[in-house]
């Protein structure tokens, strides 16, 4: 008898785990030219059809364009998008005026990290946008699969995935080295215990990702707002029969209300609580959940980007702007607070544009001509 591993992630023969998709899709290429054109077995041509995460690594494997060109040609296309939307910043209030997700990922890195300083914050911040909207929209199905089975190996494997189809520049970067290697440990800790999600590890964006989106109420993130909080009211109701801790919430006066599946809209909801079906222990219980995860969120921001000038103020900036209207009410993210952001991150870079790379100050010399 046969015993199948409800946790096993599926490659196709000969690959392993390990590897990296643009290492597998090379791999399966070379296996099928090799059967394809063998002078001694006739064999039919065999097709080979590579995931979308392997065509983007080959693709960002072969693209051998300097990294002026690329910058060039971002230039370009966020031009004719802003000249397009009748806009003269990628960003208003906050919100995004312009669409970068057709470009591609090389493309969207050279924008956000601002290659050859080319780009202001606002389109760096619609760049970082579009790059976390595409490593969401690939994490959405394994995720949805490792809360219904327990494969969190196939979730980090996916991830590691489409790491693999950043450019070399982003590959360079510090950045993208501590995101690998905490997939790579969260991938070993899935599988050494299957079913179990990976936790205690630094920069592990799956994990972010888990955290961010939850799963007791279904597309928060996008649905109508009063009928996301029926659903979180229907979902805390189930949550207080099925609660046996002594500590646990059982009712929605009193105890420790687990909010660990519910995402930050959701709880935003609670905390808002604009059509009055929550409790007052459930909306404080919802406001120092929010203002927690704010405080780790900022943290973690803060250490990221310790050694990036500017990076946390893009950061902070950054958060803002993914954020939806209902959670930047819920956690206290007003537009003054915004314009203080973009404000500050303007003094710092016109600040930094005074002085030359060797130190001395640059033209024109009067302090007063630059501020």
């Amino acid at each position: 008898m046969t015993t199948i591993n409800p946790y096993a992630s599926t490659y196709a023969p000969g690959l392993t785990a390990g590897q990296t998709a643009a290492q597998r899709a090379s791999q399966a290429a070379a296996q099928a030219k090799t059967r394809d054109q063998s002078e001694t077995i006739n064999t039919p041509a065999v097709n080979v059809t590579l995931s979308p995460a392997a065509q983007a690594a080959l693709k960002a494997q072969t693209d051998s364009r300097a990294i002026e060109a690329v910058v060039a040609e971002a230039k370009t296309q966020i031009t004719a998008r802003l000249k397009a939307a009748g806009a003269t910043s990628a960003l208003k209030e906050g919100n995004a005026t312009i669409d970068l997700s057709a470009l591609d990922r090389r493309t969207l890195h050279a924008v956000a990290s601002n290659k050859g300083d080319q780009f202001p914050i606002d389109q760096q911040v619609v760049a970082a946008l579009a790059l976390k909207s595409r490593q969401d929209a690939v994490l959405a199905g394994p995720a949805a699969q490792a809360r219904l089975t327990g494969d969190y190996a196939g979730l980090y494997q996916a991830a590691l995935d489409h790491l693999d189809t950043a450019g070399p520049e982003e590959k360079s970067s510090a950045a993208w080295s501590r995101e690998h290697d905490a997939l790579i440990e969260g991938r070993k800790q899935a599988l050494a215990r299957p079913g179990l999600a990976p936790a205690g590890i630094e920069n592990d964006s799956v994990a972010a990702y888990m955290k961010e989106t939850g799963s007791a109420v279904a597309g928060a993130k996008t649905r109508d707002f009063s009928k996301v909080a029926g659903d979180v009211r229907v979902a805390l109701d189930k949550q207080y029969e099925l609660a046996f801790a002594p500590e646990a919430a059982k009712d929605r006066d009193s105890g420790e209300i687990d909010f660990r599946r519910f995402d930050d809209r959701s709880l935003s909801a609670i905390a808002l609580n604009k059509d009055d079906q929550f409790s007052t222990h459930e909306i404080a219980e919802a406001k120092t959940e929010l203002r927690a995860r704010d405080s780790a969120a900022i943290k973690a921001s803060y250490q990221s980007t310790a050694e990036e000038a500017g990076g946390f103020g893009k950061a902070m900036i950054t958060r803002y702007a993914a954020m939806t209207v209902e959670e930047r009410q819920a956690g206290g993210w007003t537009p003054e607070i915004y314009a203080r952001m973009t404000d500050l991150q303007a003094s710092r870079e016109k600040l930094a544009q005074m002085f030359n790379a060797d130190g001395s100050l640059a033209s024109p010399p009067s302090l007063l001509g630059w501020l």
